[in-house]
């Protein structure tokens, strides 16, 4: 009930982007976090696709996302897939950024 509250009051988009902003947020900052306060977790971007995949999949569900758009999805889902999975196996600076404006793009093709 509060979540719908909130998805109704924010709209999806502003959910999405709450949810990514405050699981990304943190990322270029991870080597000062440490010396500062709670460094981010090596699994954030994980973490963050797993609430993106379900949120396509919600989408579909309650037909905002159309079967044209699957194509496309699907293959931004494997890409990102690769991506977060190549992350963590080698957390540098670059594997961030890339997990993150691959991310991003994933989120962008479930909110438009």
């Amino acid at each position: 009930m509060i979540c719908s509250f909130f998805t109704k009051a924010l709209g999806r988009g502003g959910v999405a982007t709450l949810v990514l902003v405050g699981v990304l947020s943190a990322s270029p900052a991870r080597a000062e976090s440490a010396a500062f306060g709670v460094p981010l977790s090596p699994n954030a971007h994980l973490y963050s696709y797993f609430i993106i995949n379900g949120m396509a999949r919600g989408a579909f569900l309650l037909g905002e996302l159309h079967q044209k758009d699957m194509p496309a999805l699907i293959q931004m889902d494997e890409t990102t897939r690769k991506a977060v999975l190549h992350n963590l196996d080698s957390q540098t600076i670059r594997s961030d950024f890339r997990a993150e404006q691959i991310l991003t793009r994933y989120l962008d093709l479930i909110v438009k």
